[in-house]
């Protein structure tokens, strides 16, 4: 059971982190918003450079801390006319429903530890296997699991639709 604990411990750490790098996200009327660069446009994909900070990114000690953190993630959007309406270089908006977010939770994190519960206690207390073959078979399983969101991904891309909006000039 060692290694099974040591899994939770390590979904405990990856789903705190990805709390705390969406805890920077404005979330209003259900949505997400992320302020954006506008790096490339091309027919209806405009790709968005968005700065993905950490909340405690404006702490005085964030030097002294380990969890401050910074990272440039580049969104495709696509959007009708967005070549005649987006420039390179202009700052946006970039929108997501909040229900997209708690889907790809579910499914990154949610699916995989039910099936490691599931397994782990179908495999050590129905099977009587030992926890090396357990976790063994429990990695094929998560393996498959992964590789199936992977090949549908492009399904997946389509329910994950993001959107822009325009900054205003209120600077």
């Amino acid at each position: 059971m060692l290694s099974c604990n040591l899994y939770f411990a390590f979904c405990y750490y990856m789903l705190a982190s990805i709390c705390h790098n969406y805890s920077h996200a404005v979330i209003m009327k259900e949505t997400i918003e992320h302020q954006g660069v506008i790096e490339s446009v091309e027919g209806r994909h405009v790709r968005v450079n968005i700065l993905q900070v950490a909340a405690c990114s404006g702490c005085k000690a964030r030097s002294l801390c380990s969890s401050s953190e910074s990272k440039e993630k580049i969104i495709d959007v696509y959007e009708d006319d967005a070549a005649m309406t987006y420039r390179v270089g202009e700052q946006v908006k970039v929108c997501g429903a909040l229900s997209m977010g708690k889907l790809a939770v579910r499914l990154a994190f949610g699916v995989p530890v039910v099936l490691i519960v599931v397994w782990m206690l179908v495999a050590m207390v129905w099977l009587k296997w030992g926890e090396l073959t357990s976790v063994g078979v429990l990695a094929l399983i998560l393996a498959a699991y992964f590789y199936i969101l992977y090949i549908n991904r492009e399904r997946m891309a389509r329910d994950f639709a993001f959107w822009i909006e325009k900054q205003s000039k209120t600077n």
